[in-house]
């Protein structure tokens, strides 16, 4: 491109020079955009316009104005100079509808490099038509019809209609006759009427043939492809290219099979390659490899599979399938891609066993989950634990999976110490880290950063534009050109937070692929994976420009497949689904019955929305959607094993998560506020879940603000943040569901931004904004350990975690305060059974004066947390102080937490020594006195090998505290060695 840039330069400059007419020589300073659609209607279109280079920056909306047009359709002025003065390539979507909704122009992102287009007196001129994806850059192009404004077919597509097969036509302008080709060969033609859109009948089509129709135009004519997609969810084809076997490269030593779902293609081939990248060996060494050392056939197989087995060993070999359609071949990754080179622009055959740590086959999911609302889950991206200097950890483990195996790392001032990164999160106490995407994303390029770490500019992304489900991103490993080190170092990651106790779950972005016409399913089967608009565009309920279609029984099996590989091979212990709406509940339904035959404690949940309009059938749909009229209670069509995201309790605790807006926290509450944080608080089964197991709780999330910056954006001042965060933190913890808690929140997590404000929406922001602040831990230090506490509460209280809508309405009540007529403070009463003991929780919000509550129970309770005081923030070993009766708290944003007291007899140990015979049962605890109500736990012996043996006996009190005992126990039978418990 850049050759013939130039050549075009110095021949226009030497026939033109007088026009001032250049290419590249001269940057220019206005861009004007011109978009020609065949109805001449422009006035709800838009353009998003973006600099793509040098760096990636944040874009703008422009509006066509239907006054504004020309022969070339409507345009737009862009003043460069002004809007997009760093750029040298500017990115551009072209779109029906304002935001990020509405239905986009075939491309998707477009690039313009300033340096190829046609320059003016400082003015260029870029030309797009509707439907088309290539677009214009100068004079030259116009003229040689780049774009093509002549009368085209804008869609030819086989349907089904009254039962018959047709091919539904939709043309730019009126047309007078047809023929149809059939693998070539002419077999139908027709004339046409007076009208753009047509039905053709009368062909019995096979939709294993591929079909072009010619159109006559007066002057011109126009030639296309007949898609099948308006066929694709008819029994026919479903019946036709169902496959329920493996797919991708499955490797078994000395052979591996290739296999790819394509029923639609005329030939598919494998090529191999030695390395992962065109232009570097496995070590990131520059080495070029522009074309395989070997390309293989595959087979055409039952219900559309294609499948070739090669006969040697290629572990860690690379691969792609060039996959022919309409007489039109690409090269593309597999679908199934357990691993890619840097960039992922090659798979790679993955020898699963060369990817495991030491000890791997010891790990598994910790034991600490009964029912789904035993989780508390802390929700990370990658980079931000280890990215800011005060992490103090291994320096080429920043923002790397390696960063979150590494213990140790602490940081220290002013003669104060507090960990960082991992020791933080298990000191923290919660038992999960949801881990945003971690499959291989866009927008970053894991060459550059490999190469550059310091200079390049585009470290960070949320990942939410997936290219390779199956794959890790490459840039959170040391070393992207090699597959198999991504694979290992995350393994390494999930062994060192097993070993702490800390299972891992991980955001899985189904809904939408990174790119529509460019994505790798798209290319192997046109239209199959994605739901498309009547005209043929993608439907963009995502809102990044399209959606898939789950519903499809071969995108369903992909989506249960890539979850079992995933939880099975990197023994993840759940999935928070983006965007779930944009899922039908059978798929959905189908990933929960495949985790419970792995793990029945795998949890599963997701958000109840789209992000735009979307074509999915309401009824269908895993949450709410336009086409349901936003019902949330299509939750409830779930397994009661997959949960929701509680937005209504979100909002009624602090407010709309952006701008002014309050709630509970901030005193700016009324009746459907309180009514909505109560039915969250309570497992929102009145709102729109089966279970309590179906109810996400939480006050913030990596979207929007912070907790920290909504709260100051809200006007809450800086000496009352720490209390309203605490508050709003202790409420998500004593809520009936699942606790979910963004990470930093603990220590007041903030987005500022350098010109003043904060960040709501950091997705590619910088390091410095999204990173996680250790000196801030030791900053708030109070805070951290009062969330600490709150953690240590919720997992000491069963009470606080109850399972089930029949156990809420057993043990729970609300009880009355004396502001309840104010919206402003609520109270709760959970009864204790089989030995725990009853809890009474009152949330003082914003209120004015005390808030007191009167309990005629006869009991004594003991407050465990406050807000500072005489008494102290919380004490959760023997409490703060007693009460009975009559409860008052005297501060706002105040939580108070009060616990029965229990009188438990002393639990003993009945003989310091046991004889037990070799071999033989033995329950450990038949040497102890157990009182009622008292946790007892002791460990397990082998009587199968004889010896000595210690038996520690663990008591937790009805506070949590934890105490031991020992016994010992001979096992009788053999003789010692000098090895204790040996046998000789």
């Amino acid at each position: 491109m850049k050759k013939i840039g130039i050549l075009l330069f110095l021949l226009m400059f030497s026939l033109f020079v007088t026009l001032t007419v250049t290419y590249a020589a001269e940057t220019p300073n206005t861009l004007v955009v011109h978009y020609f659609r065949y109805d001449q209607t422009y006035g709800n279109h838009t353009i998003w316009m973006w600099q793509s280079a040098p760096t990636g920056l944040g874009g703008k909306e422009f509006k066509f104005n239907q006054a504004n047009t020309d022969e070339h359709g409507a345009y737009l002025s862009i003043n460069l100079a002004a809007d997009y003065s760093t750029a040298t390539a500017l990115g551009i979507i072209i779109k029906d509808g304002e935001g990020w909704n509405g239905e986009r122009e075939p491309g998707g992102d477009r690039f313009i490099d300033l340096s190829q287009v046609e320059v003016k007196s400082g003015v260029a001129h870029v030309y797009f038509v509707q439907g088309q994806v290539q677009f214009g850059k100068s004079d030259l192009d116009l003229t040689n019809n780049l774009p093509d404004y002549r009368p085209q077919i804008l869609r030819a597509s086989f349907a089904i209609a009254s039962n018959n097969k047709v091919i539904n036509l939709s043309l730019s302008h009126q047309a007078t006759s047809y023929k149809l080709f059939e693998d070539g060969v002419e077999v139908k033609t027709g004339s046409l009427g007076n009208s753009n859109n047509h039905t053709i009948s009368g062909y019995n089509y096979e939709i294993s043939k591929t079909y072009e129709i010619e159109v006559q135009f007066t002057n011109s004519t126009s030639k296309k492809y007949v898609q099948l997609d308006g066929i694709y969810d008819t029994n026919e084809f479903e019946e036709a290219f169902t496959y329920d076997g493996e797919l991708g490269a499955i490797y078994n030593g000395a052979q591996t099979t290739f296999r790819l779902w394509a029923p639609l293609s005329q030939e598919v081939k494998v090529n191999l390659y030695n390395q992962g990248h065109p232009q570097y060996d496995r070590l990131g060494n520059a080495s070029e490899e522009l074309t395989p050392y070997a390309t293989l056939d595959l087979e055409k197989i039952e219900n559309g599979a294609w499948q070739v087995t090669v006969n040697q060993d290629l572990d860690s070999k690379y691969y792609t399938f060039s996959v022919t359609n309409n007489g039109v071949t690409n090269e593309v990754t597999d679908p199934y891609s357990y691993s890619t080179g840097a960039n992922g622009l090659r798979s790679m055959v993955v020898n699963f066993e060369k990817t495991n740590p030491a000890f791997w086959e010891l790990v598994q999911r910790p034991q600490t989950i009964s029912s789904f609302t035993d989780y508390i889950i802390w929700e990370l991206h990658v980079r931000d634990l280890t990215s800011h200097s005060s992490w103090n950890g291994n320096e080429a483990w920043r923002g790397k999976f390696l960063g979150l195996s590494q213990s140790g790392t602490t940081y220290s001032a002013s003669g104060d110490t507090v960990t960082t990164g991992l020791d933080h999160i298990e000191e923290l106490g919660v038992n999960a880290v949801h881990l945003l995407p971690i499959f291989d994303f866009g927008y970053i390029d894991e060459v550059a950063l490999f190469k550059d770490p310091e200079g390049t500019t585009n470290k960070f992304n949320w990942g939410y534009m997936p290219y390779h489900f199956n794959t890790l991103e490459g840039s959170y490993s040391t070393n992207p050109f090699d597959g198999n080190v991504r694979i290992y170092e995350f393994k390494q990651a999930v062994k060192a937070l097993s070993d702490k106790n800390i299972r891992v779950i991980m955001d899985v972005v189904y809904n939408h692929t990174g790119e529509s016409e460019g994505s790798n399913f798209h290319k192997i089967v046109p239209g199959y994976f994605h739901r498309l608009n009547q005209n043929g565009s993608f439907s963009n309920g995502s809102g990044t420009g399209n959606e898939t279609a789950s519903e499809r029984s071969m995108v369903r099996k992909f989506m249960v497949d890539s979850t079992t590989y995933l939880a099975t091979e990197f023994k993840l212990s759940g999935f928070r689904f983006d965007l779930m709406s944009l899922h039908d509940v059978d798929t959905m339904n189908a990933i929960r019955d495949a985790m419970d035959k792995i793990d029945p404690t795998i949890i599963l949940y997701g958000e109840p929305w789209a992000g735009g309009d979307t074509l999915i059938d309401g009824s269908i749909a895993a949450g709410m959607t336009n086409t349901n009229g936003w019902d949330r209670t299509q939750i409830r069509k779930l397994d009661n094993g997959i949960a929701a995201f509680n937005d209504l309790y979100r909002n009624a605790l602090k407010g709309s998560p952006d701008g002014a807006g309050g709630g509970f926290v901030q005193g700016q509450m009324d009746y459907n506020k309180m009514q909505d944080l109560r039915k969250g608080i309570m497992g929102a089964t009145d709102q729109f879940t089966n279970e309590p197991t179906q109810n996400v709780v939480y006050g913030e999330a990596h979207d929007n603000l912070t907790l920290h910056d909504k709260l100051r954006s809200s006007g809450v001042t800086a000496s009352d943040v720490v209390h309203a965060q605490v508050q709003s933190n202790a409420i998500v913890l004593t809520s009936m569901g699942i606790p979910f808690l963004h990470a930093g929140t603990e220590f007041l997590r903030s987005k500022p931004l350098q010109g003043g404000g904060y960040d709501h929406n950091s997705y590619e922001s910088p390091d410095s904004v999204n990173q996680l602040r250790w000196d801030r831990k030791l900053q708030y230090k109070n805070v951290f350990e009062y969330h600490k506490a709150l953690i240590h509460i919720r997992k000491t209280y069963d009470g606080l975690r109850l399972s089930s809508k029949a156990e809420i309405n057993q043990r729970f009540s609300w009880v009355q305060t004396t502001q309840d007529a104010t919206d402003k403070a609520l109270a709760y009463k959970i009864e204790g059974v089989n030995g725990q003991p009853t809890l009474l929780i009152i949330h003082a919000g914003k209120v004015n004066g005390s808030t007191n509550v009167t309990l005629n129970d006869g009991k004594t309770y003991m407050q465990l947390t406050s807000r500072a005081g005489a008494q102290g923030l919380f004490d959760v070993e023997k409490g703060l102080v007693t009460r009975k009766g009559n409860f008052s708290v005297t501060s706002t944003n105040t939580t108070a937490i009060f616990v029965e007291v229990l009188t438990i007899e002393q639990t003993t140990v009945k003989s310091a020594n046991v004889s037990v015979a070799l071999g033989a049962n033995f329950n450990e605890l038949s040497n102890v006195n157990v009182p009622a109500g008292a946790k007892v736990y002791a460990t397990d012996i082998n009587t199968q090998v004889p010896g000595f043996k210690v038996v520690t006996v663990t008591v937790v009190d009805y506070l949590g505290n934890k105490s031991n005992l020992y016994y010992t126990v001979t096992v009788s039978g053999g003789s010692f060695s000098g090895l204790v418990g040996g046998q000789v």
